[in-house]
């Protein structure tokens, strides 16, 4: 059996008035020694205790004295090594790594954290300095154009933190520090208000209420699909068959990208949905399906319910969800449809190349919402 090692070697080294002080050696986390760092201490047992203490807070080993800034810089760019692993764990069809998801994690390194943390020595990231950090962005959050002080939400903030953790990952990983600096820290809680879905009578309203011809359908195929915005507006000629919709990307700033989940999937859809879509394929973008649908709102009368009960254009899929469920559409049959991400070898997976015949459940619960909500003078 071997002998035991230490997390420290003690040597003593003569000053030129002759006192004996003793310095101590410790090991990367990869095993490397050290170079030597003087205790200030003449009693062996008081070095001891000392190195003793410093292990206990993480402060034995002194880290690397480069700068958070210089390891961090340019950390999520396209030729660093962070971002080529991750992406080489994707295709080219399904990357690993979505454009707006890389988008936000830039602007959080480059406007939050990098500000805060550029000039920090890497050795010096501790919880209690990230815990700063969080206090810092609830508070002060960020400087808008106006020049006025505007704190961020706390689900900003455990997003921003969570890209601060991609990088001191890499850190732990290489033996540049040490000790994890978001070890026991929690996410914060938010306030936020629950999203609720519509009811009939609402749904009914939003859709006798839309003028623009342009978001009549986009609309109607929220409600009787469950699509988000993003896959409605990426719904054209070779994605719509005859009885289905192949959901297979989304359109991000009038590009298509691919599905949030990453998984492609099929959606049953009815004659008369069909021939409505085939006539009038969505032709807006997002802002513009947005702004429109802020305008059906307030036209509706809905301005109240939307502001207590957190109602927007992605309630429709909370309605659809709920809506199959209430039709007594299998579970399995519902996650398929929605697109519920629900891992490899789960019910989900088994439906991914569905017939149309493997879904009347979905097909007769579609036709009777439709019929439900448009009038004679709007089929």
């Amino acid at each position: 059996m071997g002998r035991y090692r230490e997390h420290f070697t003690l040597y003593a080294r003569r000053r030129k008035n002759g006192a004996k002080v003793w310095y101590y050696k410790t090991y990367s986390p990869d095993g490397v020694r050290t170079c030597g760092k003087s205790t200030g201490l003449e009693s062996k047992a008081k070095a001891r205790a000392y190195c003793e203490e410093l292990f206990k807070k993480g402060k034995l080993w002194g880290g690397s004295c480069k700068l958070f800034g210089d390891f961090a810089e340019g950390f999520f760019d396209e030729t660093s090594a962070w971002f080529r692993d991750r992406m080489s764990c994707g295709t080219e069809d399904c990357p690993a790594l979505s454009q707006s998801y890389i988008k936000t994690i830039r602007m959080h390194l480059k406007a939050y954290i990098l500000p805060f943390f550029r000039d920090c020595k890497m050795e010096d990231l501790r919880p209690s300095l990230t815990k700063l950090f969080r206090v810092e962005l609830l508070e002060k959050g960020f400087r808008t154009e106006k020049g006025a002080i505007r704190p961020l939400a706390p689900k900003t903030v455990n997003n921003v933190i969570s890209t601060f953790k991609l990088i001191t990952d890499a850190a732990l990983a290489d033996g540049i520090i040490m000790f994890d600096p978001l070890r026991t820290i929690k996410p914060l809680k938010g306030n936020e208000r629950p999203r609720d879905m519509y009811d009939m009578a609402e749904l009914k309203k939003i859709v006798t209420t839309v003028k623009d011809t342009r978001l009549y359908v986009p609309v109607l195929m929220a409600i009787c699909t469950g699509m988000r915005a993003s896959e409605v507006l990426a719904v054209r000629a070779e994605t719509l068959h005859e009885n289905y919709i192949d959901v297979i990307d989304q359109v991000y700033n009038g590009q298509y990208v691919p599905l949030k989940t990453k998984e492609a999937r099929k959606i049953p859809i009815c004659v008369e949905l069909h021939d409505l879509i085939i006539n009038n394929f969505p032709n807006m973008t997002y802002p513009q399906l947005s702004c429109e649908f802020r305008k059906v709102i307030s036209s509706a009368g809905l301005e109240d319910e939307k502001k207590k009960r957190g109602l927007c254009f992605h309630s429709f899929r909370h309605t659809f969800n709920t809506y199959l469920l209430a039709e007594n559409v299998p579970p399995h049959k519902v996650a398929a449809v929605m697109g519920h991400s629900s891992g490899a070898g789960s019910m989900q997976e088994r439906y991914t190349n569905w017939r149309a015949e493997m879904m009347p459940e979905v097909y007769a619960a579609q036709e009777k919402l439709l019929r439900d909500i448009m009038t004679e003078n709007n089929y």
